[in-house]
């Protein structure tokens, strides 16, 4: 199936978190792996790097996505109690999200968000995992950098409308920098159609 999707994301001046993402096609499949991590501007990105690869290179298809995503994200956390926290608790949100036909199915952890713009309407969808059956619209997986710069009315406004994905997501990244929050978390926006 022939997806369309826009990403985009800016680093921000808040030193204690950094977020990352990546996409890839999985079959007849669509997979994002959204991750934000704290701590420090350089642990938080190493975490974030480290948590997306890992859940993505292990989903290699669409099948049992559910079960695969949990299996990764167990994965994930071991690999940065090993390699990263020694011990401590990760502070590493992720959120994957698999998008096959009409469908989405997600797993999220900590405070990615995860919202369907309907065209008219802005729904966050606040369980940590699922599946959704998409009827037209966009989804918007985004970090908390979005949220900290843009209301909600800002957000649908961009996502109205006429244009691609990317577009949009490029649009939505540069509202967010023309804020110059102080303290600004890194911004990430992954626009699904």
């Amino acid at each position: 199936m022939n997806r369309r999707f826009g990403n985009a994301q800016t680093i921000g001046n808040n030193v204690n978190q950094n977020t990352y993402f990546m996409t890839k096609q999985i079959g007849d499949g669509f997979l994002a792996v959204l991750a934000d991590g704290t701590i420090d501007s350089v642990t938080g990105a190493y975490g974030a790097i480290l948590t997306c690869e890992s859940i993505a290179k292990g989903i290699v298809s669409p099948e049992n996505i559910s079960a695969r995503m949990e299996e990764q994200f167990k994965r994930a956390a071991a690999l940065l109690h090993e390699r990263l926290y020694r011990g401590r608790q990760p502070r590493v949100s992720v959120l994957a999200a698999c998008f096959v036909g009409k469908m989405m199915i997600y797993r999220n952890v900590g405070e990615l968000s995860v919202m369907n713009f309907s065209g008219r309407e802005l729904t966050e969808i606040k369980a940590d995992q699922g599946e959704l059956e998409r009827k037209g619209g966009l989804i918007l997986l985004s970090s908390q950098g979005v949220w900290q710069a843009l209301s909600e009315i800002e957000v649908e406004k961009i996502l109205s409308g006429r244009g691609h994905p990317y577009r949009k997501a490029q649009h939505m990244i540069e509202a967010v920098n023309r804020r110059n929050i102080r303290d600004q978390k890194s911004a990430l926006a992954v626009i699904v159609a």
